[in-house]
């Protein structure tokens, strides 16, 4: 199998963009963005909803409106990143509404968190705590979603479309993901 690496997604629109480096076996590496808005699989979905429960971890404050109602909190974007002393992480792009006296969603950035701790933080009973340290649900998360991404971008994995709607795109010339563009 190839080895690969995958840079961000970014899940915006309606539409999906990874970024990724894939070295075949025997041939040099190559770099490419792909950006599609095809039905996600349902593998890639599911990991994707748990995202929002990971950010609000990241971010570590109550997001809560000026009625003390959850705000609504999706993630637009996933940057992987890696560190020398940290290994692997990631930093999420969060968007948040319900807000009571705003329409607009605010765009938060959340810290780079990593399979290692950055630093530690002594608590009052002298416990140490690590800083921005993934927990091991969160890596496994990442993995998995990194692998998920890298097969949606480079094999096309998508979700499936049933008889019927096969033979509905066969016969309208094109499936409901793909009205509106080039069926080049």
């Amino acid at each position: 199998m190839e080895e690969f690496e995958v840079k961000f997604i970014i899940r915006k629109g309606g539409s999906t963009k990874v970024r990724y480096t894939v070295k075949p076996t025997d041939a040099e590496p190559e770099e490419s963005i792909v950006s599609r808005a095809d039905v996600l699989h349902e593998d890639f979905r599911k990991l994707w909803a748990l995202l929002p429960g990971v950010a609000r971890r990241m971010l570590e404050f109550p997001a809560k409106n000026e009625d003390n109602l959850p705000l609504h909190m999706w993630v637009t974007k996933v940057n992987f990143v890696s560190h020398k002393d940290f290994g692997d992480g990631m930093q999420l792009v969060v968007l948040m509404d319900g807000f009571k006296n705003s329409s607009e969603p605010l765009m938060v950035v959340t810290r780079k968190f990593y399979t290692v701790a950055v630093d530690y933080y002594r608590d009052g009973n002298g416990k140490q705590i690590p800083l921005q340290m993934l927990l091991p649900k969160e890596v496994r998360l990442m993995e998995s979603l990194k692998e998920e991404a890298f097969n949606y971008a480079y094999y096309c994995k998508r979700e499936q479309p049933t008889v019927d709607e096969a033979q509905h795109a066969y016969e309208s010339g094109a499936y409901p993901d793909e009205i509106g563009r080039d069926k080049a």
